[in-house]
């Protein structure tokens, strides 16, 4: 059963780059770039889905790098493909949208659906100052929909119909939607109901589960979750092993980088080392935090 979507991972995405701080600054090109992959990364490959799949993929790595250190890496990919030309043009449009989207300020006193309908204007109106109107469909059509969507959800719950009204008009609303994008906002409301069931005990956790998705989808569910909570565990055990290699000052720094890579690759599948090297870069800076 499919239930995540690349485009509902994108939902609000514009929100969350106005309200965090971001990290593109003007002295950072001052820094001297090197060719040292940011250790989220090591052992990943760049990103190809999109355009956008490809900038994000190299600026997720600033704050582990400076900017010029992230252009750097970024037009040397581009120098090693057919398109990249092109696409080197388009990334440095995306770089200055991205800094405009830092002095993006909401009014005093702004918040709920007025709120969101601000945000949403306002990242329309910097998409259509930085990019054709063919460049914003490739680049932003999905993250656009993801907003009207949210908005269009939070004024129908605005009108406090009954359960059985709202369900009818959000689906009213889906059915205005392609049938791909139909689907993922349908299994995202899907997964939603699923995640308000995690705090049940679990014989009524799979009484509720099975109404909604059926015995067998169930099933298939309950052995995700039992192997997800396994794979946190095994997270937790490496972190603590390489928290130990961190610390080991009989390591040169290659060395350093070497164990971790061995124990990482001894410890997980390789289908899981991009996802675990997310984790470690959480982990190393939520540690940071507390010094």
């Amino acid at each position: 059963m499919y239930i995540a979507s690349r485009s509902l991972r994108m939902a609000f995405a514009g929100i969350l780059l106005v309200t965090a701080a971001i990290y593109l600054t003007g002295n950072a090109q001052e820094e001297k770039a090197t060719d040292t992959p940011a250790p989220s990364q090591i052992g990943t490959d760049i990103d190809i889905s999109s355009d956008r799949d490809t900038f994000e993929y190299f600026l997720s790595t600033l704050g582990e790098k400076e900017l010029g250190e992230v252009q750097k890496a970024y037009n040397e990919f581009a120098g090693t493909v057919s398109y990249g030309e092109q696409q080197a043009t388009l990334f440095e449009k995306y770089l200055t949208y991205r800094e405009s989207i830092a002095s993006v300020q909401s009014p005093d006193g702004l918040s709920g659906i007025e709120y969101l309908k601000f945000i949403h204007e306002k990242m329309q109106q910097l998409q259509a100052s930085a990019f054709s109107t063919q460049e914003q469909s490739k680049l932003f059509y999905e993250e656009n929909l993801a907003r009207e969507m949210t908005i269009k959800k939070a004024e129908l719950k605005a009108l406090g119909v009954d359960d059985q009204t709202f369900h009818d008009l959000w689906q009213d609303t889906l059915n205005t939607l392609p049938p791909d994008m139909k689907e993922s906002y349908q299994n995202a409301e899907l997964l939603g109901n699923i995640n308000s069931l995690a705090s049940l005990n679990e014989d009524e956790k799979s009484y509720r589960l099975t109404a909604l998705v059926g015995e067998e989808a169930a099933s298939r569910i309950q052995v995700l979750e039992q192997e997800e909570r396994a794979f946190h565990a095994s997270v937790q055990t490496y972190l603590q092993a390489r928290e130990t290699l961190l610390n080991d000052n009989s390591y040169s720094d290659a060395e350093r980088l070497q164990a971790i890579t061995d124990l990482r690759s001894s410890r997980f599948s390789s289908d899981n080392h991009r996802r675990v090297q997310g984790l470690e870069s959480l982990d190393d800076t939520e540690k940071n935090r507390a010094l």
